[in-house]
């Protein structure tokens, strides 16, 4: 009778020599790893900081004197009304005089070149945080197209005097109505055009707008987004200009 042979004992899995291949391998991904991010770091544009205080070196060279930057014009036809009324003894109305002045205005605006600007990347996309864009004080008249009428209760004679008071009163509401909403919108894409081009013009001077590089401009205002980081929030259709290559 043969007496039953044993098992041979089982070899352990890994033996101490299958170790440094395995740290091997490991530190082999790990280094893949970081070259990868080494080369997205490179093939995209220069850091924030890098980009952005270029950008502050070219700006004196172009900004002038005035170290201004026309962005926008617009020619508006506004109308301004004056009522006074008069009542006796706060009781008979003695009628109203009403006076109206219609003349074209020109608004203009610019932005401060040695405000402050910040420039981000994000691949070929040129991110500009732009200083706030201004109203250039005081806006313009058209004075031969000024039209001017006026028109008095039955027992009021201000007419004239009612005129000229609205008349003295324009260049204030103009200063106001310049920097309110409804006029600071309807210029706002012509502003960013123009903030646009001024940063190609520069890229172009780098030799940075072409296809393997930026060919794409993104231009946000103080009073569109919120302070932090804007490059989150890039996309928005409002706030994204069109492909300037071939403008």
């Amino acid at each position: 009778m043969h007496k039953p042979t044993d098992p041979p004992p089982l070899k352990p899995a890994l033996s101490f020599w299958h170790l440094p291949i395995l740290a091997g391998l490991v530190a082999l991904l790990v280094l893949a790893g970081v070259g990868v991010w080494l080369i997205d770091r490179v093939t995209n544009a220069p850091l924030t900081h890098t980009i952005t205080e270029e950008f502050k070196e070219y700006v004196p060279t172009v900004g002038g004197a005035d170290g201004v930057l026309e962005t926008a014009t617009s020619s508006v036809p506004e109308t301004f009304t004056r009522s006074d009324s008069a009542w006796l003894f706060n009781i008979i109305p003695l009628g109203t005089t009403v006076s109206e002045i219609r003349v074209p205005a020109a608004y203009h605006y610019h932005i401060q070149l040695f405000d402050a600007w910040k420039l981000m990347t994000r691949g070929q996309v040129c991110i500009v945080m732009a200083p706030q864009f201004r109203p250039s004080l005081p806006p313009a008249i058209v004075t031969d197209q000024m039209e001017k009428s006026t028109s008095g209760g039955w027992l009021r004679f201000n007419g004239q005097e009612n005129l000229d008071t609205l008349e003295r009163d324009i260049t204030e509401e103009l200063d106001r109505r310049a920097d309110d909403k409804t006029h600071r919108d309807y210029v706002r894409e012509a502003c960013r055009h123009s903030v646009a081009q001024f940063v190609k013009v520069w890229l172009m001077k780098e030799d940075s707008w072409r296809e393997d590089r930026f060919h794409q401009i993104v231009v946000l205002f103080p009073d569109e987004s919120p302070a932090g980081d804007a490059s989150a929030r890039h996309d928005r259709p409002t706030i994204t200009l069109e492909n300037l290559s071939n403008q």
